[in-house]
């Protein structure tokens, strides 16, 4: 009987050993942006869809739903006016709707016309140092993103956000 505690024993033991190794081994590879995304369900989830007041339908649905009159719904407009910081100029900045060139920062600052749902990215991966970006303006009835929010990219795409319409 003495022998098999000690079996267990040495086998826990082990197995304490090696559960803290994997640990310590896992979080240094979180460390790395590109492991982190696969290793962590919180990364995934970052920049996904909130339902939110308007247009929870499907892009595809959209098309399709009908409002009380018989007409074909319209997505609500939104506008934005982003702004790069410290720089008054950046024309290989390149903003992206729906994963389309929309527009440039060649004088520094864009205003955008948006409908909700869309997806807005900017690409500065061009650059090789860190730049800020704000939401310099928006329309009233614009939820995401809010007026003064900053977004910063470092040789990469920065993700504005689904816009979200009141």
């Amino acid at each position: 009987m003495k022998r098999f505690v000690e079996k267990v024993e040495k086998f826990l033991i082990r197995a304490i050993i090696l559960t803290v190794l994997i640990i310590v081994v896992v979080q240094g590879a979180m460390t790395k942006d590109t492991w982190r995304f696969y290793l962590s369900l919180g990364e995934r989830l970052e920049g996904q869809t909130i339902e939110f007041p308007v247009n929870n339908l499907p892009a595809d649905s959209r098309k399709n739903s009908l409002n009380l009159n018989g007409q074909a719904l319209q997505s609500p407009h939104a506008e934005i006016t982003l702004q790069v910081e410290k720089f008054s100029s950046l024309p290989h900045a390149i903003i992206m709707v729906n994963g389309e060139e929309r527009a440039k920062f060649v004088n520094g600052e864009v205003a955008l016309q948006l409908n909700a749902g869309d997806v807005v990215e900017i690409d500065a991966s061009y650059y090789n140092f860190p730049l800020s970006f704000l939401v310099k303006d928006c329309s009233p009835n614009l939820a995401y993103p809010e007026k003064g929010k900053t977004f910063t990219s470092n040789q990469s795409i920065a993700m504005i956000g689904k816009i979200i319409v009141k």
